[in-house]
C-alpha cells in the first residue's frame, strides 16, 4: 500500500509543477501581446506610421506635380511667346 501512495504523490507533484510553468508561461505571453511594448501596441504604431508615410508620399507627389505643372506651363508660355511674337523668323518650327 505504500507504493501507491507514492505513485499518487509523484504525480500530484508532477501535476502542480505543470500548472505552475504553465502559469509562468501564460504571463511570459499576455505580457508580450498585451505589455507596453507588446505585440497590439507595436501592430497600432506600424498602422499609425503608415498612415503617416502615406500621407506625406500624397503631399510630396502633389508637390512634384504641382512644380512639374508649373515649370511645363512655363516651356509652354515661353514657346507660345517666342512663335507669336512679330519677330518670330521660323514659323515652320511653331506650326506643330
Amino acid at each position: 500500500m505504500k507504493k501507491i501512495r507514492e505513485n499518487k504523490a509523484i504525480t500530484l507533484i508532477a501535476l502542480v509543477i505543470t500548472i505552475i510553468v504553465l502559469l509562468i508561461l501564460a504571463g511570459i505571453t499576455l505580457n508580450l501581446v498585451l505589455g507596453e511594448r507588446g505585440i497590439f501596441k507595436m501592430a497600432q504604431e506600424a498602422g499609425k506610421n503608415y498612415t503617416n508615410a502615406a500621407r506625406y508620399e500624397e503631399n510630396m507627389i502633389d508637390r512634384f506635380t504641382n512644380e512639374a505643372e508649373g515649370i511645363a506651363n512655363e516651356a509652354i508660355r515661353k514657346f507660345a511667346r517666342k512663335c507669336f511674337s512679330k519677330k518670330s523668323t521660323n514659323r515652320r518650327l511653331c506650326s506643330i
